[in-house]
């Protein structure tokens, strides 16, 4: 029987999976906001491997042994792979914006658990995770709001400037 895995080794695992999975999205999305979400998912996979680093490191700095192959990932990760192929840019942020929620709500139950258990150094870091992610699906589903999610809020209609000038 398999030994039980530790929330931070799934959380390891899923950070090294959407690493991979970012990537594909940075390489493989099209459209005319090419530019702008090919620079956001670059942001992205850095992060994501500089978190994977880091949270190996405290596992070992607290006596536990992190995953090291693709295959433990793969087979404790939450987080899913995507094929490669090309992505329009609505589909990268709906697909970012599921994960990002996804990342949100188990960097939550990590927390709570080191919570439970007094870790302070995971449930900081953890609360760290959760301020970027965040924001990070902040400017996601910013991204995807339409005229008509706006609502017809004149002010939102109007040239900021203008706006500002009339007040």
């Amino acid at each position: 029987m398999a030994a039980k895995v530790s929330k931070l080794n799934i959380f390891l695992s899923n950070l090294a999976v959407m690493n991979v999975k970012i990537h594909n999205l940075h390489w493989n999305v099209v459209g005319p906001e090419f530019p702008l979400i090919h620079e956001m998912t670059e942001r992205l996979y850095k992060m994501f491997e500089e978190q994977f680093d880091t949270v190996a490191e405290v596992m070992k700095m607290q006596g536990e042994f992190p995953l090291g192959s693709l295959e433990d990932y793969l087979n404790n990760a939450t987080a899913e792979e995507l094929d490669s192929r090309d992505f329009g840019e609505v589909e990268v942020l709906e697909i970012l914006d599921e994960d990002c929620q996804k990342l949100i709500d188990f960097a939550n139950e990590v927390r709570e658990d080191a919570e439970k258990n007094d870790n302070f150094q995971i449930v900081n870091l953890m609360e760290d995770y959760l301020a970027v992610y965040a924001k990070y699906h902040w400017f996601v589903r910013s991204m995807l709001l339409t005229d008509e999610d706006m609502g017809d809020n004149e002010d939102m209609q109007e040239d900021p400037r203008e706006t500002k000038a009339k007040k």
